[in-house]
């Protein structure tokens, strides 16, 4: 029989794939997972992911100030967020 037309080979093909598969999931089961795996598949790592966060904050700001607009900062003395007015008059979260 010509084994084009075998409807076992169609079968044997598909249990052979899906083996493959189950032993990839297996095998990725059992490594133990990275430091972060968001991090590590998205190629950014947490202390860079921070440092950007931190630069885009910073130049909204200076953005913001130069247009004469309120900006947002963080005051550790007294450990809280506030906004800053054109002005320099601050505005602490637990005051609005």
């Amino acid at each position: 029989m010509d084994q084009r037309n075998n409807p076992n080979n169609g079968q044997e093909a598909k249990n052979s794939i899906l083996k493959g598969f189950y032993e990839a999931l297996k095998e990725q089961e059992n490594r133990p997972p990275g430091p972060n795996e968001l991090d590590s598949t998205c190629g950014v790592a947490d202390d860079e992911f921070v440092h950007r966060f931190r630069e885009m904050i910073r130049q909204e700001n200076e953005t913001n100030r130069t247009r004469g607009l309120p900006v947002t900062g963080y005051d550790y003395e007294k450990r809280a967020s506030y906004i800053e007015y054109p002005d320099g008059r601050r505005v602490y979260g637990d005051e609005t």
